[in-house]
């Protein structure tokens, strides 16, 4: 086959080995796994390096407990092989034929990553099987993925645009193609950039270009810098230039507006980053960040995803986002974080996963939101606002949900923020791109490995301790050890400062946000890093109100909650229940007074309350903000969905002032977060 001759040169050539030394063939083998883009300022690939502590661990955990490690409470189509056998349809009615190999390529990416963050041999198991499945059913021209008869009904929800079975299906393995990234990260099987470059090269760039399908770019450009095949950067570019999609050239690089379906938006936006990755060609560049602040400015909630349902809906604060937006943005965030070196990218990535990711689910990871708002003050069968499904499921915390695809990409941002919390730049470099309890070891080119243990109950604490050690053949060493270490400083800090041992120590920092501490480390040595971190009271879009944030984390008013089985059979689930009784789809509605306004020079007080228990089981939150609140005259709107915020400032309807005690917005079900203004 053409890959086995090319991959011996690629691996000198465009492997990206970081400069190893050969006297460290351990070194080596662990940068062949390192995929470097020409351009880019940081690399991935720790997957299989890095291991969750603390908090982290716990929420991990509990989503190996709760549906990614029960696929049958999902029900459909997550109840069968995955990628590993047939998957027939549930009803010949519904969905098109391409849907449940997207929506199961989803979980088997987050399950696979999961099991990889655990060492927990069933998912890896699981995973793995569907990674052997797509290797031995191969085309005949060498084509990757699911090859089904023709499909009568392949009719995007959202254009309204026919599609063929060729095109669709390439989607699917679009998706998959990041499961196999994965495996390659962990396992360094060359199998999997011998088959993509196979795959890839049976396509033609029309083929490619049009609808999501050209996102087939982000797997090729990776098995470009694995092979050195230029064909391979010649596919992709032209795949881009003909533009036969939604997000192409001319709507990333013009000032209008962005009215497309907000998961394709989310996909859509890295392609032109990662073009600019591989290329240093600035048009790409330019398009890639055009096109991203214009999504922020017209579209982003408070809680860090951009507002779509399904199509990007602007940034009225009732209005929702899918779970599958937070999955698909904080990933292509941290396309962005990589290729640019820039800080502000991973500060999205936090806000977007602290806050709107742990506030689609609930605390045990056993239901999940398909929409899910800033401001949501009941959840249940009948309770969605949007216009797209009004009065249906779609707002309800439920394990199964009318269409699959959330219910499956939900699994995969925890497990993508571990694995992208630490980055490499070269040899003997480390970045601490993301905070989070948590341990990273990478070999040196001197032989020795290097572990890091992050000691931080960040995003709570503002202090963060990486203690260094360094063992060789498992022995820890007595000598020095050159590490390059870089470590991020937020936006949101206004003052930071850094120690080594306990002693200031000396770090040079740039406009990219990262700081740099380069010197020769020994056994047991601690860098500590302290934040200067302010509470804010923020000014919500559209004159809506006020919201509350400390650093990476909105602070939300817990509305109490009467949350019972809701065990009501709804057409539109076409027969999906959970088959786990342990997992229930729940009815949630206000069982206490949520109707406060806040004035307009209102502050907030932030106190720590010395709990100890998982931050994000609401008895136990770690913080609070207290912040003063006038009762309006405010109600659900039909009795059964959330109302809008005024766009003006309302009179309060009593002179009494009630002080709130807000909690961190992951903690919460039904919650008001945007306040509207009180005069």
């Amino acid at each position: 086959m053409r890959t086995i001759q090319r991959l011996a040169a690629a691996v000198t050539v465009l492997l990206v080995t970081a400069s190893c030394s050969p006297s460290s063939e351990r070194a080596d083998e662990f940068n062949s796994r390192i995929v470097t883009a020409p351009y880019g300022a940081f690399q991935e690939g720790l997957l299989g390096k890095v291991k969750p502590q603390g908090w982290i661990e716990e929420f991990l955990q509990r989503q190996n407990s709760g549906m990614t490690g029960h696929p049958e409470s999902m029900s459909y189509p997550y109840n069968s092989s995955l990628w590993a056998g047939d998957l027939s349809r549930n009803t010949s009615e519904y969905g098109s034929d391409w849907r449940r190999y997207e929506q199961t390529a989803y979980y088997s990416d987050g399950l696979l990553r999961l099991g990889y963050l655990l060492s927990d041999s069933t998912l890896i198991r699981i995973g793995e099987k569907g990674i052997e499945n797509t290797l031995s059913n191969v085309s005949s021209d060498g084509r990757l993925g699911v090859h089904t008869p023709q499909d009568n009904n392949n009719t995007s929800s959202v254009s309204g645009e026919t599609q063929n079975e060729e095109s669709v299906m390439t989607w699917p393995m679009s998706v998959y193609f990041r499961v196999m990234q994965a495996y390659y990260q962990v396992t360094g099987d060359r199998r999997i950039p011998e088959a993509l470059e196979e795959n890839f090269l049976t396509y033609t760039p029309y083929q490619l270009s049009s609808w999501r399908n050209f996102i087939s770019i982000e797997g090729i450009l990776w098995t470009y810098a694995l092979t050195g095949n230029e064909e391979l950067l010649d596919l992709a570019k032209r795949t881009w230039d003909i533009g036969n999609f939604e997000v192409n050239e001319e709507l990333c690089l013009n000032d209008k507006p962005v009215d497309v379906h907000g998961v394709t938006v989310c996909e859509s936006m890295k392609i032109p980053m990662l073009l600019y990755a591989y290329t240093g060609e600035q048009k790409y560049l330019d398009a890639a960040i055009n096109i991203e602040e214009k999504v922020e400015r017209d579209h982003m909630l408070a809680d860090g995803v951009p507002a779509s349902a399904e199509n990007l809906v602007g940034q009225d604060v009732t209005r929702s986002h899918e779970t599958c937006d937070i999955s698909d943005f904080t990933w292509t965030m941290g396309y962005y974080l990589m290729t640019t070196g820039q800080a502000k990218w991973a500060d999205r990535i936090e806000t977007a996963v602290f806050n709107a990711g742990l506030g689609a689910v609930t605390k045990d990871f056993k239901a999940l939101q398909y929409f899910s708002s800033v401001n949501q003050f009941i959840a249940t069968g009948e309770s969605n606002n949007n216009d797209f499904k009004k009065g249906s499921t779609w707002m309800a915390y439920r394990p199964t949900h009318e269409t699959e695809c959330c219910a499956g990409n939900v699994h995969r941002f925890m497990p993508n923020y571990v694995a992208r919390m630490y980055l490499v730049k070269g040899k003997d470099a480390l970045v601490s791109a993301l905070y989070g309890p948590s341990e990273v070891t990478i070999p040196l080119t001197d032989g020795s490995d290097c572990g890091v243990l992050q000691k931080t109950a960040y995003p709570f604490e503002d202090e963060v301790n990486f203690e260094f050690n360094f063992t060789r053949s498992s022995r820890k060493t007595s000598g020095k050890h050159h590490v390059s270490f870089y470590f991020r400083i937020p936006s949101w800090v206004v003052g930071a400062q850094a120690y080594l041992n306990g002693k200031p120590v000396k770090y040079t920092i740039d406009e990219s946000g990262f700081a740099l501490i380069d010197r020769d480390f020994r056994n047991s040595d601690v860098v500590t890093v302290k934040f200067d971190v302010p509470v804010e009271v923020k000014g919500a879009p559209l004159s809506q109100g006020y919201y509350v944030q400390r650093g990476p984390v909105l602070y939300s008013y817990a509305i109490p909650t009467n949350m019972v089985e809701d065990t009501c059979v709804y057409e539109n689930m076409h027969g999906k229940a959970p088959e786990n009784e342990e997992f229930k789809c729940w009815s949630m509605t206000p069982s206490g007074q949520w109707n406060f306004g806040m004035e307009d020079d209102a502050t907030a007080e932030f106190f720590k309350t010395d709990s100890d228990g998982y931050p994000f089981d609401l008895g136990s939150v770690p913080s609070k903000v207290i912040v003063p609140a006038r009762e309006i005259d405010w109600s659900l709107d039909q009795g059964r969905f959330t109302p809008k915020n005024p766009r003006y400032a309302v009179e309060p309807i009593t002179d009494r002032t009630r002080y709130l005690e807000l909690v961190p917005y992951g903690s919460t079900c039904l919650r008001l977060t945007v306040f509207p203004r009180v005069r």
